[in-house]
């Protein structure tokens, strides 16, 4: 187990082994929480506030279009963005 060593500003290098075992890159999230006498790291995902914004403004068009012929699909997904862009929805 490597040690490391805590710094004036309480950062903590994780080891580049481990990184790239995990995938961690520069910039990525990660989680810290205590679990009794332990720090336990897990990598978060951060999504994006717009993305999260457009992914609910489309949930709609997902629904009515369950089973539906991916071209139809595509069309009303271009109509939604369109509308997004124009400040219409």
């Amino acid at each position: 187990m490597p040690l490391v060593k805590i710094t004036r500003s309480r950062q903590v290098s994780i080891p580049k082994d481990l990184c790239e075992e995990m995938g961690l890159r520069e910039g990525d999230y990660v989680e810290i929480a205590r679990c009794g006498d332990q720090l336990v790291l897990r990598p978060m995902a951060v999504v994006d506030r717009a993305k999260a914004e457009l992914a609910q403004l489309l949930e709609p068009v997902w629904e009515r279009n369950k089973g539906a012929d991916p071209a139809a699909v595509e069309a009303d997904v271009e109509k939604a963005v369109g509308e997004v862009r124009t400040g219409r929805r």
